[in-house]
């Protein structure tokens, strides 16, 4: 059963505007998602950035190579991958920590052994009450190359769309999400990985992959997943807990300087 820093329940729901479609985190066809509250992956929700890391654990992804398969040519399918995410008010470094846990929520055991991978993005899915963005919907498939696994590129930007009207007549017309590729960290080597070109990983395949990220104010999702490329294990399950840290970037020393130098200048030319 995951949890954020406590119990919570693994299945999730998104609503649409006149009608609730229903997907089940635990299914390897859940939509893109996070939750909201406790019962999610939104790290917004759990207090002042810079006080200390925060962790979501018991979390789990579908396969081992969710995140390698997005690195070639075809890309990848977002429903081996599990989504988070945060937003920052001010320019932050992240530091975000993805460690490979078993665990059982007493119907399901998840295994350990995954190598995690993962990529951070500007942007955010759509939220309820809209429908849920996912790789099968008709828009996502019109618009990427015919053939392609799914929607999911693991070292640059991508797009995904919801579901609309050619699905269900209560949606409005169907809207896309951009994600901008910020950055990624990957446990292993290209033994692992695959030989895509300019991929480069932590040089160590033992289950945990951390990695920083100077990032300006806005919305971004991470996605997690294995970086086994040659996995053969779609279906599995592995536990996942992860962390995230933020701390704002501090003033130069130089410019704080500057300014009580130019503060005393003032002054002095005041008494004069």
């Amino acid at each position: 059963m995951p949890i954020l820093n406590q119990s919570r329940p693994l299945g999730q729901h998104f609503a649409a505007a006149a009608a609730f479609l229903v997907v089940t985190a635990s299914s390897g066809l859940a939509h893109i998602g996070y939750g909201s509250g406790p019962t999610g992956r939104n790290f917004n929700d759990l207090g002042a950035f810079g006080a200390g890391p925060v962790t979501a654990t018991n979390q789990s992804v579908t396969s081992s190579y969710g995140w390698a398969d997005g690195t070639d040519a075809d890309w990848g399918d977002s429903h081996k991958l599990r989504a988070y995410r945060f937003s920052l008010t001010y320019d932050a470094t992240i530091s975000i920590s993805v460690q490979s846990v078993a665990y059982s929520n007493g119907v399901t055991n998840y295994s350990a052994g995954l190598l995690p991978g993962f990529s951070v993005f500007s942007g955010l899915a759509h939220l309820s009450p809209k429908p849920a963005d996912h790789d099968g919907s008709a828009q996502s498939i019109a618009t990427r190359p015919v053939g392609n696994e799914g929607s999911f590129i693991a070292t640059g930007s991508w797009s995904i769309w919801n579901d609309g009207t050619e699905f269900n007549p209560a949606f409005g017309p169907a809207e896309e999400t951009l994600f901008g590729f910020r950055g990624y960290a990957v446990d292993g080597s290209a033994a692992n990985f695959g030989s895509a070109p300019g991929l480069a990983g932590d040089g160590n395949a033992d289950g945990f992959v951390t990695g920083s990220f100077n990032l300006a104010p806005g919305d971004y999702t991470f996605f997690v997943g294995g970086s086994n490329y040659a996995g053969t294990d779609a279906s599995a399950l592995y536990g996942i807990s992860t962390s995230l840290n933020v701390v704002p970037v501090p003033e130069p020393a130089g410019l704080g300087l500057a300014g009580l130098a130019l503060t005393g200048l003032a002054l002095r030319r005041r008494r004069v």
